[in-house]
């Protein structure tokens, strides 16, 4: 079969990799459409030292089962079904995958050549979730980064942590993700900050009230604006871009007793103004991918939200075009909120 082989920084290739087959309980399935992550970008250029050389990349994914391993009821041959990619909640051996910094086996981030971006992958059958009826295989993909905010709105919850007013910084996938998540959860206004003017019109369009942040912008100006726009200082801010300026732009922004949902986590380090978060009794709330909870509460909710999830497809590529796309993603030259991989 085809597959897409990472070789190292800003380096992948389209080998021929054996077909693999279903073990006892495990289902076959033949990949239809995979999603490439921002995740997937930042692994492909060495930024965030999240992928290995050899390694298989792709975690959102639709496809249709082709063959059943022993013991398999269901799904069944021809179901149209979504990829739960955690399959296991211990490390990989080094034989499997990379053990270093994620204690879960994860399909297309940590499991060597078990990743999407193939014609065929296998796995468990449990994994294998029934796309809801009506809903197209390309917005089937996004129930992954719907999963990781409810995911991290759970987090919220456990803490009794509510908001009325939240600010949302970034207008990726995961940003607007984040608006349609935070208003399923009875928010009754939301801000959305970025910098490019085209992403906020879709947040706009997604209900959420923008705020353009400029080069020459100040933190404590943007948060002026958004306390402006929301009627008064959020309760939340979710940083859904995880470098030093959006982590700096959320406590900034941030209500004296609020919180912050961290869901980005590009960079490795960020500075912590302590006494002021200490003084200000701000919470940090830090959430990571998600679990099976999230991913079935996100499968539920993608019916209702399916006319603005599909409005996050703005590019297609093949199996063989996605190294070049790869490349004009991670150097900026094509700005994109989702491009997915037709196979």
């Amino acid at each position: 079969m085809r597959s897409l082989v990472y070789n190292g920084p800003w380096n992948m290739t389209l080998e021929d990799l054996p077909q693999p087959q279903p073990g006892s309980g495990e289902v076959l399935v033949k990949m239809k459409i995979v999603g490439i992550c921002g995740s997937d970008v930042h692994g492909f250029t060495g930024e965030s030292g999240r992928r290995a050389p050899g390694m298989v990349m792709g975690h959102e994914a639709v496809g249709e089962v082709e063959a059943v391993g022993e013991g398999v009821t269901t799904p069944k041959v021809g179901d149209l079904v979504t990829v739960y990619n955690i399959i296991a909640e211990t490390a990989p051996t080094p034989e499997e995958g990379d053990p270093s910094f994620l204690a879960k086996k994860v399909i297309g981030v940590n499991l060597a050549k078990r990743g999407a971006m193939a014609d065929y992958l296998t796995l468990p059958a449990e994994s294998a979730l029934a796309v809801p009826a009506g809903v197209k295989p390309e917005v089937g993909v996004l129930v992954e980064p719907v999963a990781v905010v409810t995911h991290g709105f759970q987090r919220l919850e456990e803490k009794r942590i509510n908001a009325e007013r939240v600010a949302i910084v970034g207008s990726g996938t995961i940003g607007l993700s984040s608006i349609l998540v935070a208003k399923e959860a009875g928010a009754a206004d939301v801000a959305i900050l970025d910098t490019i003017q085209e992403k906020l019109d879709r947040g706009e369009s997604f209900g959420a009230k923008p705020v353009l942040v400029e080069p020459s912008d100040g933190v404590q100006s943007v948060a002026g604006r958004v306390e402006q726009v929301l009627g008064g200082k959020p309760d939340l801010v979710v940083d859904a871009v995880g470098n030093r300026s959006s982590f700096e732009q959320c406590w900034a922004s941030v209500r004296p007793g609020g919180a912050v949902l961290l869901i980005g986590n590009l960079a490795k380090e960020v500075s912590l103004p302590l006494q002021d978060v200490v003084s200000q009794e701000i919470t940090f709330v830090g959430t990571y991918g998600f679990d099976r909870r999230a991913f079935g509460d996100a499968l539920k909710i993608v019916p209702n939200i399916q006319d603005k999830l599909t409005a996050f497809i703005d590019g297609h590529c093949s199996l063989e075009e996605t190294p070049a796309t790869m490349t004009r993603l991670a150097k900026g030259e094509l700005q994109s909120l989702k491009i997915v991989i037709d196979l």
